[in-house]
Parts: C-alpha cells; structure tokens; sequence
C-alpha cells in the first residue's frame, strides 16, 4: 500500500498517468498494486507480470472497497482510470514521488554484492532519514515500489537495482533520477540469460542516463580492466574508481583477518593520502572489504560525517543469513552462503577459506552447481573443482548436480581424490556420515544456486549436529 503525497482525488491522479477517468471524480486514500491488500477507498493499478495479469482482479478489487482501478483494458467496470501501459503508470507515479521529495538518491547495481553495499549504508544512514530497498525488491517492478514508500520526512532513497534480461533498466533509467550510481562488479552471472558479458555491462550501465547533472559514478568493476572472458577472481577486488565533475578519484581498500572468523581490520585510503582505518569489522568475509569501501565513500558523498560512517561501520551487524553468513554450531564454524552462486563468487568462498588461518584448520566443503552460464558452465565447473581439489587439509567434498558431475568426470586421474563425493539433485543427503567422520573442529562451506535449495542442507548440518 503507497501513499501518494499530494494526490487525493481521481482527476489528479489521472492527469499524472496519463489516463482516462471514466467515473465522477471523488478522494482516494491509497494506491494498492495487490488485490488481496485492497482496503477501503483505496485504488488498484492492475500490473501485469510473466505469470499474471492484475486486470483480472479488477472486480475483485471494486468488491472489496476499491474506489477505482488502474487498467490498460477497456473494462465493464465503471470506476476506472484508462491508460496505456499500467507498468508506465507505476514509473510515472515514482517518477512524481521522488521529484516530489528530491532525496539524494543512490542507485546499487552490479553482479555480487549489491544487497550487501545496501545492507551496509543502510546501517550508516538513520533510519526515520531513509527509504531503502525491501529484502529482495529489486527488480523492475522492486524499485518503483520502493521510490513510491517515500514520505515528506525522506532525505535519502537507497535502490538496489537488479536486471534478471538485457534491457531491464531502460525505462527505469528514463523515468527516475540518481545523485549516485553504484556498480559493485561485473561478473558473467546470468550469463545464459544476457547471452554475452558485454549485454550485462549495457544492462547495468544504463542507469548512468539517469544520472543528474552533477551525478558521480562509483566504479567498482573497473571498466576499463574487464577482460573476456572473465576468469575466476582474478579482477582487481579492491579498487574503486569514482567519475564525476570533470574529476576522477581512486580509492583503495586493504583488509586484514583477526582471530575471530569474520572479523577484519580495514584500511581506506585515496590518491591525496588520506587513509582511514577501522578495527574489527564484522564482514564476513575479505570480498566485503571493497563493499565496506563503496559504502563509506556513498556515505561521504552524500554528505554523512566520516567520524559518523567510519563509527556505523565498525559495529556494522549483516545479518544476511544466507550470504556468506557464519554461525558456530556444536564445536565446528559453519558457513551459509546458500544465497545463489556464479564463479566469482564461489572463487571468494573458497579464496577466504584458503587465504584466512582463523578457521579451523579441518575444511568440509558442499557445493551446489551454478546455474545460468549457459555455454560457459563445463569450463567453469571444472575450473572450480580443480581449485579446491588442490586444497589443503579438506575433509570431504560434497557435490551435488548434472554440471558437477560432468567436470569430476573431466578431471584428471592425479587431479581426484577419495574425500570428492557427488551426489545427483534429488539424492539424499549423507547427513549422519558426513557428522560421523568430523573428528576435530572443522569448517563447513555450503554454497550453491537458489535453484539447488543448498538450505536445505544448511537446516539438515543445524538439526543434527549437537
């Protein structure tokens, strides 16, 4: 349910959609885009997605005391608002909330990390100042909703930008404005859905058009290094370019790991020597110093004190369950990443179990495959076996899926070891004998895409270890 500051009658808002009123003109009190919301005197604007269609509940919405619908179809209900487009009706409607209010505004986008640079400013920033992206809202449909829960009181509009195709941002970017545009990194997650990596960096670029004048870009897929194909982790992880006014600035981050897992000192610093530094970070794990980086520099330029940003994030609580998130259970450190899974990040994953000592030194790694890379998922696989193949001190590896199995197939006879178990996607877990062969403290990894349900693994670790 959205409140439209400013607009309480129908006329009104016909003239900012762009519609028809086709009944006598009278006050509303809300706009709703979910007919099961429907209260009374509110107004339905009948969206249409791949799996529904809102003109269908149109009746349903007038029966349960809707004062009007929004639809793009000529109708047998009289109370309604004629339009062309109802999805256009969304954005223009976002389009007159934000330039009603005029919040900066910072629009997040990138293949990993958004939710996490998002989670991160959003603890800096002061809660009753902001309107911040929902859980996962971030689709085409996500933003608006989110530009639409703006109220007079709103300084700062933080928008996780998501694109699921090519083109996803077209009209987002002509219909709202951006003091900031935010890109975390490009990586080929979703390639089989975008086709080639260059129609991901169009994708996400796309916002720059909706830059204001004196909008700033920060860089944090370094452009101008990307290669192709991309290899592993192999970007720069930890440099952020920021564009604007004639000006370019370089920032760097440097993390460190202390005794406790998750938990790192963090080091800023820029071209003009400025360094910045921060004692115990709960990140979770390294990759996160770079999103700590974007945030703070967000933060900066929107104007937040630096002694106020380098504070909020030094007690910074991401509490993401399911992205790289760390929880003792019994005498072992297990990590649930379950969230989704590309190349890079799984590269992180592993990266931060290599590279930091604070684990326990037993590792048990369970690994779902990774969806969406078309043509480029053998290679990738395999390439991702063979790394952690060549690991030291793993007790076991649990694999589980068809492009898995293939790229264990593929691996050389020298390369495969007794601890590499694959399991097919519908087979049972081993749970009780992968407990059983845990004689020391260990870590736990588990980590596959959304369409694996890797969380079912992560409840089945939680339900049976004591």
């Amino acid at each position: 349910m959205f409140h439209l500051i400013g607009i309480h009658d129908l006329e009104s808002l016909a003239q900012i959609i762009d519609g028809k009123l086709t009944c006598q003109n009278t006050t509303f009190s809300s706009l709703v885009v979910d007919s099961r919301k429907v209260v009374k005197d509110s107004v339905f604007l009948a969206l249409k997605g791949d799996t529904y269609d809102g003109s269908s509940y149109c009746q349903d919405a007038i029966d349960k005391g809707a004062v009007a619908v929004i639809t793009d179809i000529k109708t047998a209900i009289n109370d309604a608002i004629i339009v062309d487009d109802t999805y256009l009706s969304l954005l223009m409607l976002a389009q007159y909330q934000q330039q009603k209010i005029k919040p900066k505004t910072v629009a997040i986008t990138g293949s990993n990390g958004k939710t996490t640079v998002k989670e991160m400013i959003g603890q800096i920033l002061r809660e009753k100042d902001l309107v911040i992206t929902h859980k996962n809202e971030n689709n085409e449909f996500g933003i608006p909703f989110t530009v639409l829960r703006l109220t007079e009181e709103t300084k700062y509009l933080i928008l996780e930008c998501g694109a699921r195709k090519f083109g996803d941002f077209n009209l987002i970017s002509e219909f709202l404005n951006f003091d900031i545009v935010a890109i975390t990194n490009i990586n080929n997650s979703h390639i089989e859905i975008f086709e080639t990596i260059e129609n991901i960096i169009k994708t996400k670029t796309k916002l720059f058009n909706a830059l204001k004048h004196n909008g700033l870009i920060i860089d944090g897929a370094n452009f101008n290094k990307i290669s192709y194909p991309l290899d592993g982790f192999k970007q720069n992880n930890s440099t952020i370019t920021i564009y604007g006014n004639n000006n370019r600035e370089v920032w760097r981050s440097f993390s460190e790991p202390v005794k406790n897992p998750g938990k790192y000192n963090l080091r800023f610093s820029n071209e003009e020597e400025d360094i910045y530094t921060i004692n115990e970070v709960n990140l979770g794990a390294k990759h996160n110093d770079k999103n700590a980086l974007i945030s703070f520099i967000i933060a900066k330029k929107i104007g937040i004190k630096i002694d106020v940003a380098l504070e909020k994030l030094s007690s910074i609580q991401l509490q993401l369950s399911d992205r790289f998130f760390i929880k003792r259970v019994g005498n072992h450190v297990l990590i649930d990443d379950t969230y989704n899974a590309n190349p890079v990040s799984m590269h992180a994953a592993i990266n931060e179990l290599k590279s930091n000592n604070f684990y326990p030194k037993n590792k048990v790694i369970v690994l779902g495959d990774m969806l969406e890379l078309g043509n480029q998922s053998s290679i990738e696989h395999l390439k991702l076996l063979r790394a952690i193949s060549a690991m030291q001190d793993i007790q076991s590896i649990i694999l589980k899926g068809d492009s898995f199995k293939k790229a264990l197939e593929n691996l050389d006879m020298d390369e495969k070891n007794d601890f590499i178990l694959h399991l097919d996607e519908n087979e049972v877990f081993p749970i009780k004998e992968i407990i059983s062969s845990l004689k020391e403290p260990s870590v736990i990894l588990i980590k596959g895409s959304r369409g694996m349900r890797m969380e079912q693994i992560v409840d089945l670790f939680f339900s049976n270890i004591t």
